[in-house]
């Protein structure tokens, strides 16, 4: 699962950067490395993994696809929502100080460092979000584990012959 979440992201990354960037090799990269620096994908994989292996390994019944997509479809949809929500105020902004131009034009020096001064928020609401969706997955991960020994023990103890 995860692979494929990081093959998506990259084929996605390649998007933003190629696609929907201006034609500037500054921006292209600093739109590679901000889209890279926020593991939103593989963070989501990793999160679901944990509820198809509490659900398939560990026989929870209980544990069915809404439980197992849930908690990856709160991060990625927060996540996505403020830094939409960041750009739309950008634009509003752009909009009332008369440069609603959304042509393809590279920014000069100047731009460059205000725009970053606007996206710092967007980025760090969008950092706090994949820290706490790390930090949930590391919790999930470590009560899983024990969840997992404990399954392994029992079996152990049986003589089962998968262990």
């Amino acid at each position: 699962m995860v692979s494929v979440a990081l093959g998506f992201a990259c084929c996605e990354n390649l998007m933003y950067v190629f696609v929907y960037s201006p034609p500037s090799l500054g921006v292209e990269i600093s739109t590679l490395l901000a889209r890279s620096f926020f593991p939103v994908h593989p963070l989501c994989a990793a999160i679901q993994s944990i509820g198809v292996c509490k659900r398939d390994l560990e026989g929870d019944k209980k544990c069915g696809l809404g439980r197992i997509i849930f908690p990856a479809i709160l991060l990625h949809g927060s996540f996505d929502f403020v830094l939409m929500l960041a750009g739309y105020f950008q634009q509003v902004e752009n909009i009332k100080e008369g440069n609603d131009d959304d042509g393809n034009v590279a920014p000069d020096d100047e731009d460059a460092t205000a725009d970053l001064s606007e996206q710092l928020p967007a980025l760090i609401a969008g950092l706090v979000f994949v820290i706490i969706g790390y930090a949930y997955y590391v919790v999930q991960s470590r009560a899983q584990n024990q969840r997992l020994i404990a399954i392994d023990n029992a079996a152990r103890d049986l003589n089962s012959p998968l262990v």
